[in-house]
């Protein structure tokens, strides 16, 4: 049998790493549901939301840059030091303006060791940028593969043996930091640490200049990242530590389950990239319809199953509150699949330039998400997020057609199926109530 090459090697590690890591994020979450009462839970999943805010923000942008010149500078040594300038600029800006947060859960101690986290997080990592640029994807999915589990086994040990956030944080912020001293000893990267001596025809920019490229494409990612995080985060201001237990429960499992739709994404953003800037209308139609009806052809039958099965598999485990969970879960569904959707939108928009009429969308549907969520009368605080959510979601997913529409970028949205989708959805939650 022919081995796959280096672009198949990389495709299969990257989604292989990201299933896995799924996989350890539900069983931990699980087991730590079982474990913890409702105020260290729910503090865990506040610091979790946290971390991932904090981890977007500390790498704002700079993640893109730095593989894009890792990859054709002939001094990585010095793209490496502007790297760490870079992210170490954001990370200290955020660590001011994050904690206007709400984190009534979280201690400040708690908030120290999240942004510690955040800040060694892979996503941040400009060694895995590095690997990255290189096209050594294997190698890094298999890093940071060793580091999750390493990770995810200490912490389900230490709350089993009665540890809890302080302890729980400092494990994960151990397991990265040795993540960043085994990269660091890999013979790949050794360029890193050497001083370059070739001329490089591409010299680099100043700190200043490389801040200002980055922040469009960093304000767009964190306030998407703030987006899916905003109804937790309401909920951690205004509900009880029961609330965001359930609801933030809940969400984790739905959110995990969008990783694969990522994975999609990303790996078509060069070829509709390619296919607009040679103009190839017939290539542009293809991928975008292609990767939006594969993410409905996976989605929708998934959603269908969790609006079917939650409830009935929730009473297996007969452990209180997982029927909650299970019933959040079932509203959460079409919120699932809109945004899978919503984040082919956004690549979309990304691969035609249009940075900032994303994030006037991203605003919009922000706002429709804590109006709906703040405001919800007799509903209470896990339903009226998980509808906020549902809602922001839709208002998003106008916005964002709307645009590509007005800037005549809509080939290959299959419109009709997505709006079909999202109909029957809804229409079998209400069946199934």
């Amino acid at each position: 049998m022919k081995m796959p090459g280096r672009f198949g090697r990389n495709v299969i590690s990257n989604a292989g790493g990201n299933a896995i890591h799924g996989v350890l994020q539900i069983v931990l979450l699980f087991v730590l549901f079982q474990l913890l009462d409702d105020t260290g839970c729910a503090a865990f999943i506040t610091a979790t939301y946290l971390i991932g805010l904090l981890e977007m923000a500390s790498d704002f942008g700079g993640r893109l840059w730095g593989v894009r010149e890792f990859s054709v500078s002939a001094t990585p040594r010095s793209v490496l030091s502007q790297s760490l300038r870079c992210k170490l600029f954001y990370t200290l800006t955020s660590a001011v303006l994050l904690p206007l947060l709400p984190r009534n859960t979280l201690s400040a101690t708690g908030f120290l060791l999240s942004v510690l986290v955040a800040a060694t997080q892979p996503g941040t990592d400009p060694f895995l940028w590095f690997l990255r640029a290189k096209e050594r994807l294997d190698t890094e999915a298999i890093v940071v593969l060793i580091s999750r589990v390493v990770m995810a086994v200490g912490m389900i040990a230490a709350a089993l043996l009665g540890f809890h956030l302080t302890t729980l944080l400092l494990i994960w912020l151990t397991c990265n930091v040795l993540r960043i001293l085994i990269e660091s000893r890999l013979r790949i990267v050794q360029p890193l640490f050497e001083s370059g001596v070739a001329a490089d025809t591409r010299p680099l920019s100043t700190l200043g200049k490389t801040i200002a490229a980055t922040f469009p494409v960093g304000t767009g990612l964190v306030l998407v990242c703030l987006f899916q995080r905003a109804t937790p985060f309401l909920l951690e201001a205004f509900a009880t530590p029961r609330d965001i237990k359930i609801y933030g429960t809940a969400f984790k499992l739905v959110n995990t389950s969008g990783l694969i739709a990522t994975g999609v994404f990303v790996s078509s953003f060069a070829l509709l990239a390619k296919a607009i800037e040679s103009n190839d209308l017939n290539a542009i139609k293809a991928v975008v319809r292609r990767k939006l009806m594969l993410v409905t052809i996976v989605f929708v039958p998934v959603c269908l199953l969790g609006i079917l099965f939650s409830v009935p598999v929730s009473g297996i485990f007969a452990h209180r509150g997982l029927d909650e969970v299970a019933q959040i879960t079932v509203l959460l569904m079409p919120g699932l699949y809109l945004s899978c959707i919503n984040m082919g939108l956004k690549y979309t928009l990304n691969a035609y330039a249009l940075n900032w009429h994303d994030v006037a969308a991203v605003v919009l549907g922000l706002t429709v998400l804590t109006l709906v969520t703040v405001f919800h009368g007799s509903l209470s605080w896990q339903v009226a997020a998980a509808l906020g959510w549902g809602l922001g979601e839709s208002t998003l997913l106008v916005a964002r057609l709307s645009l590509l529409w007005q800037q005549r970028k809509h080939r290959g949205v299959p419109v009709g199926i997505i709006l079909g989708s999202v109909a029957a959805l809804m229409l079998m939650i209400v069946v199934s109530r």
